[in-house]
């Protein structure tokens, strides 16, 4: 991976981060006109090897919602939550045993909607490796964690166009290791990427 890349120069970038997304859908073709819920996940980071890593999970088959995919922790924001960050953190926790207090949030990177019905704020943190998490099995199926450098390759990136609404929108996948990453998680994974200097 290239110097800019490294560790320490992407948590200088992270560190710019604050509690407002630094980007969000923007599109007279977008969702305003749905009611949407709203929610957050957490793009977990833990270096090791010398590399940053990505966790994500892939959730149970068992479940309404985005059922079987590949996607970061999170969920929808309940009234006890003082805020989406809280949210974020919360589910983190509920899913993977990720405790909060030992997540260095950055802070919040940008916010979407969802074909399922939900406003997604995505919050970027790092927790320190090797960390005992354990998977809640009635939402989680498994996790795993990807190096920074591998997910910047553009080999494993591709982008198609899917309809929904009577509207072509560009969906964005990666394939890495036997998972497919596409559908919300794929965009954040490209905004991400983006935003820290890995993709052109």
């Amino acid at each position: 991976m290239p110097e800019s890349f490294s560790p320490q120069e992407v948590r200088r970038k992270l560190e710019r981060l604050d509690n407002q997304p630094r980007s969000s859908w923007h599109s007279e073709r977008d969702f305003a006109h749905r009611d949407l819920s709203a929610s957050a996940v957490l793009i977990p980071l833990s270096e090791y090897d010398g590399d940053l890593h990505v966790l994500f999970t892939q959730r149970s088959h068992e479940l309404r919602n985005h059922s079987g995919e590949i996607s970061f922790p999170g969920g929808r924001r309940e009234v006890e939550d003082d805020s989406l960050a809280e949210t974020a953190l919360r589910e983190s926790y509920e899913e993977i045993a990720l405790l909060p207090s030992d997540v260095r949030l950055y802070g919040a990177l940008t916010r979407i909607p969802t074909i399922t019905g939900f406003q997604v704020t995505a919050y970027v943190g790092e927790f320190d490796h090797p960390y005992d998490l354990i998977i809640n099995p009635d939402e989680i199926h498994l996790i795993f964690q990807a190096p920074l450098r591998e997910l910047a390759d553009p080999a494993i990136h591709r982008v198609e166009e899917r309809e929904f609404g009577g509207q072509v929108y560009p969906v964005h996948f990666f394939d890495w290791n036997g998972h497919v990453i596409w559908g919300a998680t794929g965009f954040l994974l490209h905004t991400f990427l983006n935003y820290i200097g890995a993709k052109k």
